[in-house]
């Protein structure tokens, strides 16, 4: 296996809480790797760690083989990791086309010679009849999909995906997978966190599940189906849910 990530002992804490304790795993290049667990895992705060927007207590994250523990966002975008966010983030007053190539100005040259990338782009999110349009009117899906695009302007070699299929219809979550399976094919690398059990075991190659901030299971989908650990954890979720 060709780790193009890996997450050794990461801890974090915000006062008293455990938000991540002693997590490890690593990301082999090429597929499409998925963090799950149940509200409150530490998901998110593992993305923050890895993509440098929150500083952990303990541990080492290496990318390409480099620890990169400690750098700033925009270095870790330079290295070539992006992310979109589990709540709408992009820029709300630009066009989708300005938003897309927002993702490009970390490079130097000029602006219009980013204009073909920028619609190769838009095509492949299915967005370039949109490129007027202001991005704080659209409605969620086109949202999310702008937001990847702009991800994708600073092409990385793994993208971070934050519940990029949270709250759509089940058509929307469709189109979306799709579109992750096809970045898979072009050779970008794929961590995502998602709740939507259905789809994110669909197109998984592995399975990483955080429960309490700490490692709980990791696997193929199989594997992770068939876990009786991991159905207990959800389970239990689903009961402090109804309460």
């Amino acid at each position: 296996m060709t780790a193009l990530l890996e997450v050794k002992g990461i801890s974090k804490r915000f006062g008293g809480l455990r938000a991540l304790e002693d997590v490890s795993f690593s990301i082999e290049e090429g597929k499409i790797s998925s963090l799950i667990g149940p509200n409150g895992a530490g998901k998110t705060t593992l993305f923050n760690v890895v993509a440098g927007t929150l500083r952990h207590d303990a541990g080492t994250v290496a990318f390409q083989g480099s620890d990169i523990s400690g750098l700033r966002p925009y270095q870790v975008c330079c290295l070539g990791i992006a992310r979109t966010f589990q709540l709408r983030n992009i820029f709300p007053d630009l066009t989708v086309y300005e938003n897309v190539l927002a993702g490009m100005l970390r490079e130097r040259g000029r602006v219009r010679d980013k204009h073909a990338e920028v619609l190769r782009i838009l095509k492949f999110i299915g967005l370039e009849r949109s490129a007027a349009e202001r991005a704080g009117n659209l409605p969620p899906l086109e949202a999310k999909l702008v937001e990847l695009g702009r991800a994708l302007a600073t092409r990385p070699k793994l993208l971070l995906l934050d519940e990029l299929i949270g709250g759509l219809l089940p058509t929307e979550t469709e189109q979306i997978c799709t579109a992750v399976c096809a970045l898979r094919e072009m050779g970008v690398t794929i961590l995502q966190i998602g709740h939507e059990m259905g789809p994110i075991m669909r197109i998984s190659d592995w399975v990483i599940v955080l429960n309490k901030g700490a490692m709980l299971a990791e696997g193929a989908v199989e594997e992770i189906l068939n876990n009786e650990a991991v159905h207990d954890v959800y389970l239990e979720a689903a009961g402090s849910d109804d309460e």
